[in-house]
This record gives C-alpha cells, sequence and structure tokens, in this order.
C-alpha cells in the first residue's frame, strides 16, 4: 500500500483514506464495527467510570466543573456515583446541602448570618452524634 495521508477533496465526503494493493481507496480512520453491541459500549463505558471512581479523578457533584463536562465523559458519570454513594451512607442530609449548592445564590444581604450558620453545624452535629449512637 502506498499511503496518501491526504484528506479527501472536499467535494467528496469521508474519512482520510490510503491506496489499497488491490486498488482503490480504503479508510486509514478506524471505523465503527456495523456489530458493535450495545452492552460492549456500556461495559467499556463502566470501566472507565469506575477506573476514575477509584483514582478519585473527577470533579465534585454538581460544581461548575462537573457541569462542564460533557454527558458521555465516564468522569462525569464516577462524580454521580460518588455523590449517589454519599447520599446512601449519610441519607437525606445530602440531599439537603445539593439543593443548597445548586440553587440560585441570594444577595449577601439575604444569606444567614455566621451565629445562623454556627446553630445549623450544631444540630447537625448533634443529628450525627445521634445516628452514631443509635
Amino acid at each position: 500500500m502506498i499511503p496518501k495521508n491526504a484528506e479527501t477533496p472536499r467535494l467528496v465526503s469521508g474519512a482520510f483514506q490510503e491506496v489499497s494493493a488491490a486498488g482503490g481507496l480504503i479508510p486509514t480512520v478506524a471505523q465503527v464495527p456495523d456489530d458493535l453491541e450495545v452492552a460492549d459500549v456500556l461495559a467499556a463505558y463502566w470501566t472507565e467510570a469506575k477506573r476514575h471512581f477509584l483514582a478519585h479523578d473527577f470533579p465534585q457533584y454538581a460544581t461548575d466543573e462537573w457541569r462542564e463536562l460533557p454527558f458521555e465523559d465516564p468522569r462525569k458519570f464516577a462524580g454521580l456515583m460518588r455523590f449517589a454513594e454519599m447520599w446512601r451512607r449519610f441519607g437525606a442530609d445530602i440531599a439537603g446541602e445539593l439543593d443548597e449548592v445548586l440553587k440560585p445564590h441570594q444577595p449577601i444581604y439575604q444569606r444567614p448570618t455566621l451565629a445562623e450558620l454556627d446553630q445549623r453545624h450544631a444540630h447537625m452535629i448533634a443529628r450525627n452524634r445521634k445516628g452514631a449512637a443509635a
């Protein structure tokens, strides 16, 4: 084969091509096989997401960095799975925190005072201690 490594002419759509020994052009870019199974795609995606999850190589769920990831990025799924695991472990407290993160920010004069935040923190600690003692 004699590689041409030239893009196909603009009038002809297609991938990069090279001349085959038998004559004619064959694509030099890997083509998606026709017999590609959905289960294979999902297994590969899950494997990659699991690798990111175990390496802690993903942005935290609902952050701006997480939102900017494309839907197909396995790191996005890894962040979602981390949140789901935290929700499983710690229950509705995590859901409340997520609601706080996702809601639009209030003007600073409408936000809770430091004393109110300290009180919420004290209540959270008390709830966690009750749960641990039970």
